[in-house]
């Protein structure tokens, strides 16, 4: 982007996401990979997942990375 960023603090980002998610109005579960569901959403997401408050209309959103390899959502 051309811009230059400073680093304030470095945390584990599950610190920072126990510090701050009421910050953004989000509920926090942390999800154990002890049981069978657990597990399965630890390898199916690396750990880490979400749900979305608000509709999101991705075929709308433009795509500005630099590389050129295209994906199709509708794969997904």
């Amino acid at each position: 982007t051309g811009h230059e960023h400073e680093l304030i603090e470095c945390m584990p980002l599950l610190e920072w996401f126990a510090n701050s998610y009421k910050k953004f109005g989000a509920t926090l579960e942390i999800v154990t990979d002890k049981s069978q569901e657990g597990s399965q959403f630890v390898k199916g997401f690396g750990g880490i997942g979400g749900i979305l408050r608000y509709r999101v209309d991705f075929q709308g959103l433009e795509y500005q990375g630099e590389d050129e390899e295209f994906f199709d959502l509708d794969d997904y």
